[in-house]
């Protein structure tokens, strides 16, 4: 697997956060990693938040640790210190590893210590690239101590700098740097934002009062600047980061730096990026220089990135009881995030009872999209594919009026979780009967205490979400962001989802 590579790429991973923000991530190392033609190494664990029983049942499966220690973080010191406290869950759990190394080739930490004659027990707890530690031992293969470049992280992308995946061979020439009109350059200029070195689309075509987009690519590119492409923000923010909904922005040539050709070239057996490259960026943590390039990453997070399989069954399985609830009707579903976003403010509504009102206004204008598409033509997300529009839009009947929906929640506590389901809500713990958990304690014995932990059963609501006929979702969490990907990879029409 590594002799046929450039070697290894290392990342410093925040495992501080929750899984879903570990997911992109992920898919930007991973981005990067085939950029560099290196072997991805991922942390061979990742931390969750809550146990759905008393902290000591889930000790008895998964490692507890308080997070405050593990990740050299003192953000949870004041609460109550059985709220301090995290598990240990292995990276295979969370993602199908097997199935995303037909792709590109992946390693965890634990397997690049073993391959060094390492502990895999010494990986860091917060997980950041031991600089000295993991370059101590020799490969057990070549008998060589691993060599090591760091990428500091102040050169990533620094003010002035606009990353991108390559520089393409015609932004080398001297003649693309010339200007055909110095007045668009200076109107450009004089658009971007304070701080920034790159312009919206629509802020482009406003500052030149050119409309057209095959007019503006040619006025931009006669005079110095690059069409870049990119993803739209939601609600004007980017904490989603989905691989959808392709957009086209614009930047001077001499502001691009290609992380491919700056970096592809070193020759050390482990490049490391220094340090946390994913607030306030797109997802991928870059810029691309062609649409087939990011068409091939959005194919690379859309169908390569895989949920393991006994968590697809569950899913399954809910998805089947959620049906059996309306009669065969299509059903609606909502994610709403209360857990840490209440203490710092960040819900939607104040408190839940008007949180649920919330829900229930927009699901009911789900409702009523459902209703029109059920006689229109449906449409696909633009994503790259072969993808075929959700006909059970056309063949099932929409839901009732004031009927039962799925609702994904981290809210813990059991008088607001009752609130919820006496207006409607269906939660995970209604839909999984004793049966099904015999079933799968069975047949998966070794993950079966998995579904205690509140990560590994985000992302099995993240499944049912991405079932649903509708969803409702909100614009700060990262969760919504792997459904939309579910939901698009599986056809469903952009139109039945709503996030704010």
């Amino acid at each position: 697997m590594v002799a046929s590579t450039n070697g290894f790429f290392a990342r410093d991973y925040n495992l501080e956060l929750g899984w879903n923000n570990m997911r992109y991530i992920i898919e930007a190392a991973f981005l990067q990693a085939t950029l560099l033609g290196r072997v991805l190494i991922l942390p061979s664990f990742v931390y969750a938040r809550s146990c759905e029983y008393e902290n000591r049942v889930c000790a008895d499966y998964a490692t507890m640790v308080n997070r405050g220690d593990a990740v050299d973080n003192d953000e949870w010191r004041e609460l109550p210190i059985d709220q301090q406290m995290g598990w240990k869950i292995p990276i295979e759990l969370m993602i199908n590893i097997t199935h995303l190394r037909h792709a590109h080739p992946v390693l965890t930490t634990a397997d690049y210590l073993r391959l060094h004659g390492q502990d895999p027990s010494s990986e860091a707890s917060n997980g950041h690239w031991t600089r000295d530690l993991y370059h101590s031992r020799p490969n057990l293969i070549t008998g060589r101590f691993p060599s090591l470049k760091v990428i500091p992280n102040s050169a990533y992308d620094p003010e002035d700098v606009v990353r991108v995946d390559r520089i393409l061979d015609d932004d080398t020439a001297e003649r693309n740097f010339s200007v055909a009109d110095p007045q668009v350059v200076q109107t450009l200029y004089a658009a971007l934002p304070a701080g920034k070195s790159i312009l919206e689309w629509q802020q482009a075509q406003s500052a030149l009062g050119i409309w057209g987009d095959l007019e503006l690519d040619r006025v931009v590119t006669e005079n110095g600047w690059r069409i870049l492409y990119t993803y739209d923000s939601v609600a004007g923010l980017d904490y989603n980061k989905a691989a959808v909904n392709p957009i086209k922005m614009v930047a001077p040539r001499s502001a691009l730096r290609g992380f491919e050709t700056d970096y592809r070239h070193i020759r050390t057996n482990v490049l490391l990026l220094e340090g946390a490259v994913h607030y306030g960026r797109k997802l991928g943590g870059l810029y691309f220089t062609t649409r087939l390039a990011q068409d091939l990453f959005s194919s690379n997070v859309l169908y390569d990135f895989q949920r393991v399989d006994i968590l697809q069954d569950i899913a399954a399985k809910m998805v089947e009881h959620m049906f059996d609830l309306t009669d065969g009707r299509l059903w609606m579903a909502a994610h709403v995030r209360r857990g840490d976003f209440v203490r710092y403010h960040w819900t939607m509504e104040a408190t839940p009872e008007s949180h649920i009102e919330r829900v229930k206004r927009h699901l009911e204008d789900g409702r009523n999209t459902l209703i029109r598409l059920s006689s229109h033509a449906l449409k696909v997300y633009d994503v790259p594919g072969d993808v075929r529009p959700d006909i059970d839009l056309h063949n099932r009947t929409p839901p009732a009026s004031e009927g039962i929906f799925y609702l994904a929640t981290d809210e813990q506590d059991p008088d607001v979780l009752e609130m919820f389901r006496r207006e409607g809500a269906i939660l995970m713990d209604d839909l999984l009967t004793i049966e099904d958990r015999r079933h799968f304690a069975s047949t998966r014995h070794e993950h079966a205490w998995a579904l205690m932990i509140s990560d590994v059963r985000a992302v099995v609501e993240q499944i049912v979400l991405s079932k649903a006929a509708f969803f409702y979702g909100h614009a700060m969490s990262s969760v919504p962001g792997g459904v939309i990907n579910l939901r698009a990879a599986r056809g469903a029409d952009p139109r039945t989802a709503v996030i704010d």
